[in-house]
């Protein structure tokens, strides 16, 4: 059998819709702890989500965090746990999410007297699993002693079942075809062609686990948004140029948007609506696509990858097609992609 295979094949036809992310209240409960449920100190950080195998560098300039890292390393546990933390846009409620990364602290640097203590430590970690949070045990607020503190299970190492085998060759194919179409078509964003042979699948959470694909597609998918909302704003910041320099002001370092006149108050108000609408869910959802692969499988996790991989084609021949129907050929999309090799994996 293909080593690419594990233990058995699904086809991948059998794509589920992405799970919701679960979240629990943002409010104190009481709950035994046993061999499994420990309290672990919690660092939110809103809606930043790590991963495993990513390294994490944080400053620490609030006096509870500072507290919190004396506390871990007087311990020895040298680790806490980074959920993200929403409002409900429904209810108002706070929550915080189920599942959260845990961070190892590799290296502490006491840098207050370099920044005249404005930052107390400056600090380098690693992603080393994922938790699963049962209930908040302790909430804090900036200008208070104590730290967040959470009751939470670190999860053990996945053992890959039955049910979470999946066809790595299949997923591999679709892939080769999603980063042909972007090279075809010169996409501003792309995967580059060594990456093929290179695509990261195995399960685990060291280097070449498929969590290094799941960081790629996330930052794939950050800098296409970067790209059309650069795209968005050029043609606004030419004729705000212009108008700056028809005013002899070229090298004025800000602008009053009420010194604008009404028709470059009108573009700026249609660029914020653009961005707003077609850049701002781009960043969202890849932000949301990292937070449900830690509450998945590895199964799971693979078929979400390599959904999102087959969703990109269709939309890429999409485009294609509109290209030749539009441009009578060329289906290059009127984007010229560059050349300049990203050590990410894209383009």
């Amino acid at each position: 059998m293909n080593s690419l295979l594990l233990l058995v094949l699904l086809p991948l036809s059998a794509l589920s819709l992405t799970p919701p992310i679960s979240y629990l209240p943002l409010q104190p409960v009481t709950i035994n702890t046993n061999t499994k449920i420990n309290i672990i100190p919690t660092f939110p950080l809103g809606s930043a989500v790590y991963t495993p195998g990513e390294s994490v560098t944080l400053s620490i300039f609030e006096p509870r965090y500072r507290k919190m890292y004396d506390h871990i390393l007087l311990n020895g546990s040298r680790r806490f746990i980074v959920p993200q933390t929403i409002t409900d846009p429904t209810t108002g409620e706070k929550k915080v999410s189920e599942y959260a990364p845990v961070l190892y602290l590799d290296e502490l640097k006491d840098v207050s007297g370099k920044t005249g203590d404005q930052v107390k430590y400056l600090c380098s970690h690693s992603c080393v699993g994922i938790a699963r949070i049962a209930g908040v045990k302790r909430l804090s607020q900036p200008g208070q002693d104590e730290w967040m503190e959470c009751y939470a299970e670190v999860l053990p190492e996945e053992v890959i079942t039955v049910e979470d085998a999946v066809d790595l060759t299949a997923i591999r194919s679709h892939y080769k075809k999603l980063v042909d179409l972007q090279h075809t078509t010169t996409s501003s964003v792309r995967f580059t062609k060594d990456s093929v042979n290179t695509l990261a699948l195995a399960p685990g959470r060291e280097e070449g686990s498929l969590w290094s694909t799941v960081r790629l597609w996330s930052r794939f998918k950050d800098q296409y948004a970067s790209n059309l909302e650069r795209e968005i704003q050029e043609s606004l910041q030419i004729k705000i140029l212009d108008h700056l320099k028809e005013l002899n002001q070229e090298n004025t370092a800000s602008i009053n948007f009420e010194s604008l006149p009404d028709n470059l108050k009108k573009e700026v108000l249609e660029v914020e609506r653009r961005v707003r609408e077609e850049c701002a869910p781009i960043y969202e959802e890849s932000n949301r696509f990292l937070q449900v692969c830690l509450q998945m499988s590895y199964g799971e996790r693979v078929k979400e990858v390599c959904g999102r991989i087959e969703e990109e084609v269709r939309l890429g021949e999409g485009r294609v097609m509109l290209s030749n129907i539009i441009g009578g050929g060329g289906g290059n999309g009127g984007a010229e992609g560059g050349e300049r090799k990203d050590e990410e994996g894209f383009q």
